[in-house]
């Protein structure tokens, strides 16, 4: 039997042992290591590659989203399941947007994550049960949205998130306030946004995942 290879990283001991029974128990799994934070964790996923990183998304060192960022743009063999506590609609569509191959709320993970794990192994995304049915809201025109920006779109979105106004971002980066204002409408419209402050709303929610 060709087994799933695993590594879990959880800054919380009695969480991670948790995690670890649930999926001891699946004959299919083989789980390669475990990780307290995000620097042993991406050290630990680059040395023995597994199929898939489980990845809690706030770690002390580096955060799990950040790992996952890395692993995506790195090393696009190796699936990302995130963990988290986090259950605001716009830091889930981001994180699948970055692509993220799974999301799973940790208050639900011991039940949820066999589940994910084998589907994300199958090569599908998936998206915690709890919110399965409104799937649709989290899609973007892209699946990642490292290709979906630019890099200027993803500086421009890193200013938005720390409140500066078009004209601060024009003087910052010598362009005219029109550019950033076509830029806030090219982001707006690539990541599905509309409504009044809806796009610094949205950046303020997703600037640790930008």
């Amino acid at each position: 039997m060709n087994k799933i290879k695993i590594v879990i990283a959880d800054d919380h001991p009695l969480f991670l042992k948790g995690l670890k029974d649930t999926l001891l128990d699946e004959s299919d799994f083989e789980i390669l290591g475990f990780a307290i934070n995000g620097k042993e964790a991406l050290e630990i996923i680059l040395e023995l590659q597994p199929h898939i990183a489980v990845l809690d998304m706030d770690m002390p060192l580096i955060k799990g989203i950040d790992v996952a960022k890395t692993l995506i743009k790195e090393h696009l063999h190796i699936k990302t399941i995130i963990l988290t506590m986090h259950k605001d609609q716009d830091i889930i569509k981001a994180s699948m947007a970055l692509g993220v191959n799974g999301y799973v709320f940790k208050d639900d993970a011991v039940n949820d994550l066999v589940k994910a794990i084998r589907v994300v192994h199958s090569g599908q995304n998936y998206i915690t049960e709890q919110i399965e049915t409104n799937e649709d809201n989290y899609n973007l025109p892209n699946s990642n949205l490292l290709l979906v920006l630019t890099k200027t779109e993803k500086l421009i979105l890193k200013e938005i998130a720390i409140q500066k106004s078009s004209k601060e971002i024009a003087e910052l980066h010598f362009i005219s306030s029109k550019t950033v204002e076509n830029h806030r409408a090219n982001i707006s419209k690539k990541l599905n946004l509309s409504g009044s402050n809806s796009l610094l709303k949205f950046a303020i929610r997703v600037r640790d995942l930008i």
